[in-house]
């Protein structure tokens, strides 16, 4: 097993490292990626030797290592630990998350129906990823052109699952993230496949599923290839492919799932669980905690009531009037680590031009490799001159681990331009 993952991290790239064991805290490290549900492993290097510890969401699965010379990080998918450390877990249902959608929170001021709304009139057929900080937990909501068509959480399914989900929104601190899915494939994943094969060959796969789908006559087997950053599809009915989607031939890892029957969907009703007004929290620091509010000039703790920030007089209500992008703007100095990283994402995402001084600005005076990472990535989604040129300047920088992502993206963008010509 060790050889055949540092063979596959030729080919990959850490989130996070190799850094030396000096310049990180370990512990801050490992809170950041337990409190943010991370699942991938650690690789800890020595002169001596090199060990891997899995971790699936934010949980460690084995000891830290007494000492080490070099740390990274490597993001994967649940199924890709389950196969490659022989771990005493069953595989996920595979979600595929190759076609995220972004929706603006903002713009329907946080309001939990209004967030439902939005998936009806998106009419998506997919999921809602759903990560409660609070508690540590995921949940998923599914949707089949935009209507609610079943949840789940680790514990529950259906209306019960539905209604946690709620819940946590209106109470907890929660990452959204909106995916698209084929309806063969939702249908197919929400029938409770059960696996009955893994394969290390696609020949030996291949031919499997083949078969089986022949003695089973009109009822769709699916092949799932898993990778470290993903799942993708193939579908058999009666010997033959009806349905491909992100199918990765390359992969070592392949399982096949097969459904007696195919599920018949019931629409489920968000509204009769989400009460008048109810919005979806931005941040929450624990379960008896009210929400902890923010004057956006000089970032002190202030009342939710307030309209006037009693330290610096700055006019809250004017704030509310501002456009998005500006609120974008003052949103890089928030004095929550996390925060900040969701504004530097989303600026990146909209392009945004003017944010690229104080991004040049915090490049200079953070000393946080984590948020550093995150402007170069958030750069390397911008299309104007400047984030080229500040990516140049990161390539630079004097952290190991920010210099090698910016001259990666750098190199990337300057090959795309070429290609383009």
């Amino acid at each position: 097993m060790k050889k055949e993952l540092l063979d596959l991290l030729k080919k990959a790239k850490p989130v996070f490292g190799p850094i030396h064991r000096e310049a990180v805290n370990l512990s801050w490290i490992l809170e950041i990626h337990s409190s943010s549900l991370q699942t991938g492993f650690y690789v800890f290097q020595s002169l001596e030797q090199t060990r891997f510890l899995p971790m699936v969401n934010g949980a460690l699965w084995g000891d830290l290592p007494e000492y080490f010379e070099m740390l990274s990080f490597y993001k994967s998918t649940r199924n890709f630990l389950i196969h490659h450390f022989q771990m005493p877990l069953s595989p996920e249902i595979p979600l595929c998350k190759k076609e995220p959608i972004w929706i603006n929170l903002e713009s329907l001021s946080f309001n939990i129906k209004e967030f439902f709304r939005k998936l009806e009139e998106f009419s998506t057929t997919g999921f809602v990823e759903i990560e409660d900080r609070v508690k540590r937990e995921k949940g998923y909501i599914f949707l089949q052109n935009g209507l609610i068509v079943d949840a789940r959480t680790e514990q529950q399914k259906g209306t019960e699952a539905l209604k946690q989900i709620i819940e946590n929104l209106s109470e907890n601190m929660c990452l959204i993230n909106l995916y698209q899915l084929e309806d063969i494939v939702l249908s197919f994943l929400l029938s409770d496949p059960k696996m009955v094969s893994v394969f290390w060959k696609l020949e030996d796969a291949q031919e499997f599923c083949q078969e089986l789908s022949k003695r089973h006559m009109g009822h769709p087997l699916l092949l799932v290839s898993v990778s470290m950053q993903d799942y993708g599809y193939r579908v058999f009915m009666d010997g033959y492919v009806i349905y491909q989607s992100a199918f990765d031939e390359e992969v070592d890892v392949f399982e096949a799932y097969l459904v007696n029957q195919i599920k018949r969907f019931d629409i489920l009703n968000p509204y009769d669980y989400i009460e008048e007004g109810s919005k979806i929290k931005v941040l929450k620091t624990n379960d008896n905690s009210s929400i902890i509010y923010f004057c956006p000039a000089c970032w002190s703790v202030i009342s939710e009531k307030d309209e006037i920030c009693p330290n610096c007089g700055y006019d809250l209500r004017e704030f509310h009037k501002m456009p998005y992008e500006y609120k974008l703007l003052m949103g890089l100095e928030h004095p929550v680590l996390e925060m900040r990283m969701n504004v530097i994402h989303t600026v990146g995402i909209k392009d945004l031009a003017s944010a690229i001084p104080q991004l040049e600005y915090m490049a200079n005076k953070e000393s946080n490799p984590i948020l550093l990472m995150a402007i170069v990535d958030a750069l390397g989604k911008m299309s104007h001159v400047e984030a080229l040129e500040l990516l140049r300047k990161l390539s630079h920088h004097p952290y190991p681990i920010v210099r090698s992502r910016a001259k990666y993206i750098l190199e990337r963008k300057i090959a795309s331009k070429k290609s383009s010509v």
